[in-house]
């Protein structure tokens, strides 16, 4: 099955593509597909202080959808997710 955004393609998958969950599963710790459910960073590279972040992480927030993080947000702003890591990379 895919997911399309504009034209371009982008693979859903059933189980997550890092740790293997099936969709409304939580990721397994070390995950980089899993978000921080306080910044919405990748969670195994967030800002937040660990401790902080594993107290208040919400795993069940975070679970896995079947869907890369952040393609339907994309699908409904009307961009593709090659589209929002240009803007949000390039230096001003």
């Amino acid at each position: 099955m895919k997911l399309k955004l504009r034209g371009n393609e982008v693979a859903m998958t059933k189980k997550c593509p890092d740790c293997g969950v099936n969709p409304n599963e939580q990721h397994q710790n070390g995950c980089d597909v899993e978000r921080c459910s306080i910044c919405g960073c990748q969670r195994l590279s967030c800002d937040c202080n660990e401790e902080h972040c594993n107290e208040d992480h919400d795993k069940e927030f975070a679970k896995w959808t079947g869907v890369w993080p952040g393609s339907d947000e994309a699908e409904r702003l009307g961009v593709t997710l090659n589209e929002i890591d240009r803007n949000i990379f390039i230096k001003k």
